[in-house]
């Protein structure tokens, strides 16, 4: 080996970046944004989830009478509300649980956390008769179409009630105030044996089809002009809309396809459950292909090459992996960075294929998530059109 050749590959291969200085910056940006974007946003807890707080107890007024464990009263909801983590709950008081528990429904809270009529006095009688008085119970009726979330309600509970046991721990047996109280989780959606294939599912073959549509469209729009395919293209009497709806409909059909064998792939092998129409959640996908076809399209106008073309991926894919709540909730990512995720469109595809498959929700449901993605469509194939019309 000739020390002094090697060396002059080597400094041939460093100065193509003085011609191409924004493949070298490139280099340099993009694993500093990539570790400040994780760093931010990776393994965060989960916090400000909705929840509706119904207290229906009047607790026990203050009585001196000899022997009472609790003369100044016992306002046991009030105490555990008060010992519930507000960080992670962002908790909306209210009285009527049909209308809490219709919140949860369609998807405006979490969880509900209800307290019933005479809970403290409940509790209290538990206390005197052991095991012949049924024990108190908070109810928590929960969205379990996100087990992280739900997971993350029914600890804050259980740690709130633990919490405000202690403050007792004087005046009664511990082990029986633990037995005295029971967390009832009722479930709207998902439930108690939701796993986290459930969940990541959707967010999967959503993201996969939004990934493989964009970055073939970029390389294929580059390649074609590169070779003067897409010059002869638009020196024929082909219109610039037909040319870029004739690539919509056959990514979208290729999206489609996708969609079918990691759908079947999923529920042989995995065993996913899908509650809602199947054909409405392969309909999001379809428009998830069809806008990041012609955001594609956008994107390979400002590349010359392949090289150059493959830079853009990484704008696309991190930020998509990172705000879109693919792998960990949005209510986990730091609240300055959340309105960010609202202008990722993959989060209202992610978003529309959880609720159909999870939640079984239709059309009525969803609307305003495929209304987003029709839009974004319309806006990409509309600017492809554009492009192809300046190019031309």
């Amino acid at each position: 080996m000739t020390v002094r050749r090697t060396l002059a590959f080597t400094k041939r291969s460093l100065l193509q970046f003085r011609h191409d200085r924004r493949t070298f910056a490139f280099i340099l940006v993009m694993p500093l944004l990539m570790i400040l974007i994780f760093g931010y946003t990776f393994g965060g807890d989960v916090k400000g989830i909705k929840v509706a707080l119904i207290n229906q107890d009047e607790g026990i007024q203050p009585i001196a009478v000899p022997g009472n464990p609790f003369p100044q009263g016992l306002f046991l909801a009030q105490n555990i509300t008060a010992s519930l983590d507000t960080t992670t709950l962002s908790l909306q008081a209210s009285t009527d649980p049909v209308s809490a528990r219709n919140q949860v429904d369609d998807g405006t809270l979490w969880a509900a956390i209800i307290f019933p009529e005479n809970f403290s006095q409940n509790f209290l009688n538990g206390l005197s008769h052991p095991g012949s008085v049924t024990a108190p119970h908070i109810e928590v009726y929960l969205d379990g179409s996100n087990p992280t979330i739900a997971g993350t309600v029914l600890r804050t509970v259980s740690q709130a009630i633990q919490e405000t046991m202690k403050t007792y721990a004087s005046k009664l047996n511990l082990s029986q105030t633990n037995a005295s109280l029971a967390v009832e989780p009722v479930y709207a959606y998902g439930g108690g044996n939701t796993r986290f294939i459930d969940y990541f599912a959707p967010g999967v073959i959503s993201f996969a089809i939004m990934m493989v549509t964009t970055m073939i469209t970029i390389i294929l729009f580059v390649n074609e002009r590169r070779t003067g395919t897409l010059q002869r293209l638009l020196a024929s009497p082909a219109k610039e809309h037909e040319i870029v709806i004739g690539y919509s409909l056959a990514f979208a059909t290729i999206g489609l396809l996708q969609s079918v064998v990691v759908l079947t792939a999923a529920l042989l092998i995995f065993n996913i459950s899908i509650v809602g129409n199947i054909f409405l959640a392969l309909l999001v996908v379809m428009l998830i292909a069809l806008g990041h076809q012609g955001l594609g399209i956008l994107l390979s106008a400002g590349a010359r090459n392949e090289l150059q073309a493959i830079q853009f991926v990484p704008l696309i894919l991190f930020p998509s992996i990172l705000l879109a709540g693919l792998f960990w909730p949005i209510e986990s990512i730091p609240s300055y960075l959340q309105p960010l995720c609202y202008i990722i469109p993959l989060r209202y595809g992610i978003d529309a294929e959880r609720s159909i498959m999870l939640r079984g929700w239709g059309l009525g449901q969803v609307w305003i998530d495929i209304v987003f993605l029709i839009v974004f469509a319309m806006l990409t194939i509309t600017g492809s059109v554009l492009l192809l019309k300046r190019k031309k």
